[in-house]
């Protein structure tokens, strides 16, 4: 890159080499500067900067540049006290989260196959807008397509026996993984598990409370397969038919429930599952469906960096007009209550096989 500011511009016209006057030499090279730093990447910003001073601004510059454009298809704004380092610094930062962005389903009409039935819309299969190729496309019974369901934007919704299922993924991820799900859900009820029966569990829903509720709080679980959930994290919401924004890390012993930006439960061991694929409005055994909405759903590969995480829920409350704030502080509940914590199945979620015994 620095050896182009020490060849001097010309201008090829009918064969001939013509010179170009002085300040017409550095627009052009500028221009050819800006070009190839506008395709650098974050890592190799900061080295043009490491190697050559007078390239720092303008690598700062296409950093910038190149932020705002990634930003723009996350669809997604920074908040100003969240900002922290260079324009390099950060770009490094959301590059890697596009990276992680490993399944982005949006219930926008240009992202989704329809079909109308007796007036109706409904969902044959949604794009996966992370790039990834994990679209969902209906199983057995599509949910309806909703075009103005939520501040103007549509939602899926799910009428307790429809469901989504994604591609299943090349190799199942491991832990930490980043969910982030914009839905309204009623009673004990499943919003997203893994893919299909042969799964290993992998769910969030409002479900397997301490004590029986018709509306039970919130809860996500990495553990077991047909068997009620040995280890799980339970939050304080429940499923009474309100939009939310819900962010689920599963970190094993590290896992985390955010709603709408409040962390309500942290520090419990979720279990040690990997993800093979999305069931969404459905658990992996086709049990438990989802009676709600769904208007998007980010799935990321690792523990999303809290700045990030922050900002790209802020984005999606404005998106939604829902009601958001950030929690700082995680929550740490007295020893008094920790029993009451434990995430102890109701008894009208039993295992898979005496469920099917009672059928």
């Amino acid at each position: 890159v620095t050896s182009l500011l020490g060849y001097r511009a010309v201008l090829w016209l009918d064969g001939g080499v013509v010179g170009l006057p002085s300040g017409v030499e550095f627009f052009l090279d500028g221009l050819i500067v800006e070009t190839i730093l506008l395709n650098l990447r974050a890592g190799d910003l900061a080295r043009v900067c490491a190697s050559c001073r007078s390239l720092c601004m303008p690598s700062q510059a296409a950093a910038h540049r190149a932020l705002l454009e990634l930003l723009s298809r996350l669809q997604c704004s920074t908040l100003r006290d969240l900002e922290r380092g260079s324009w390099i610094v950060q770009l490094a930062k959301w590059e890697d989260v596009v990276s992680d962005n490993v399944v982005w389903l949006q219930a926008e009409r240009s992202a989704t196959v329809l079909r109308s039935k007796d007036g109706k819309l409904l969902v044959n299969s949604c794009t996966d807008l992370s790039g990834s190729g994990h679209g969902a496309k209906m199983h057995h019974r599509p949910p309806l397509y909703v075009p103005d369901s939520i501040n103007g934007y549509a939602s899926f919704e799910f009428d307790g026996s429809s469901v989504l299922k994604t591609s299943p993924f090349a190799e199942p991820l491991p832990q930490p993984i980043t969910l982030m799900v914009v839905a309204r859900a009623q009673g004990d009820t499943t919003l997203i598990d893994a893919l299909g029966p042969s799964s290993s569990r992998f769910e969030l829903c409002h479900g397997y409370p301490s004590g029986w509720h018709p509306s039970p709080e919130i809860c996500m679980t990495a553990s077991g397969h047909d068997a009620a959930p040995k280890h799980s994290l339970r939050g304080s919401t429940r499923g009474m038919g309100e939009w939310h924004i819900y962010t689920a890390v599963f970190n094993t012993k590290r896992s985390e429930i955010y709603i709408d930006g409040h962390c309500e439960a942290t520090g419990k061991n979720v279990g040690t599952n990997h993800l093979d694929g999305l069931s969404i409005g459905c658990d992996h055994n086709g049990i438990f469906f989802l009676i709600g909405s769904i208007a998007e759903v980010r799935l990321f590969k690792d523990n999303l960096p809290m700045a990030q995480r922050i900002q790209i829920e802020a984005s999606l409350a404005k998106r939604y007009d829902l009601p958001y704030s950030v929690a700082r502080d995680l929550p740490t509940p007295p020893r008094s209550r920790v029993s009451s914590l434990n995430c102890n199945p109701r008894p009208s979620r039993v295992s898979l096989r005496t469920a099917t015994s009672e059928l």
